[in-house]
């Protein structure tokens, strides 16, 4: 998911176009679901709030889905209507210390035995490490942003299903140029 606006960043490029050790946030999810070599197809979804991103993904060889741009939620609903029969794996383009190997460790642990999983964190995990949740869930856990769709299962009311995994990778969504620092130092010591 790479069409939203990106308002909280107050930066010159779209947010998906920031840079984090000289590669943008979208190329570096894009490395990691490659890199994963779990999918078959991977989709940029964009919105008129990203034409560059969308200039960007179709120039790597990435196949692009157009949105509204009026929404998360709307852009995502639409998505997934575009995307029948399919199990969809669905990544923020803000995401930029995800990895191949977590990739992989996300796809191991999903259930799909349930029309939407979703990988959340324990709320004092995320913020010990110094970000503020996006997403708070009444349990204690804030929502990464990480999900998996099965459409051919998907009704207006189905319920979420939650696997808990504290990876602080995951954990560091970023919306602001604090937390953009924070990718950076966390960057740094993973290297």
């Amino acid at each position: 998911m790479c069409g939203g606006i990106g308002s909280r960043m107050n930066a010159e490029v779209e947010k998906p176009l920031l840079k984090l050790a000289g590669k943008t946030f979208i190329e570096r999810i894009l490395l990691a679901l490659k890199g994963s070599g779990k999918f078959s197809r991977i989709v940029a979804v964009v919105s008129p709030n990203t034409l560059k991103t969308r200039q960007f993904v179709l120039s790597a060889g990435t196949e692009v889905i157009d949105t509204s741009g009026h929404g998360y939620s709307e852009d995502l609903s639409f998505l997934l209507s575009k995307l029948v029969p399919e199990r969809v794996f669905v990544v923020p383009a803000d995401m930029p210390l995800l990895t191949p190997r977590i990739v992989s460790e996300i796809v191991q642990v999903l259930q799909p035995a349930y029309p939407v999983v979703s990988i959340v964190m324990e709320k004092k995990f995320v913020e010990e490490l110094g970000v503020k949740p996006s997403v708070l869930l009444e349990s204690g856990y804030c929502h990464s942003g990480i999900s998996v769709f099965d459409t051919t299962r998907i009704a207006d009311h189905m319920e979420e299903h939650y696997i808990r995994m504290n990876i602080p990778e995951i954990a560091v969504n970023v919306n602001t140029k604090e937390e953009k620092e924070l990718a950076e130092r966390l960057l740094i010591q993973r290297s």
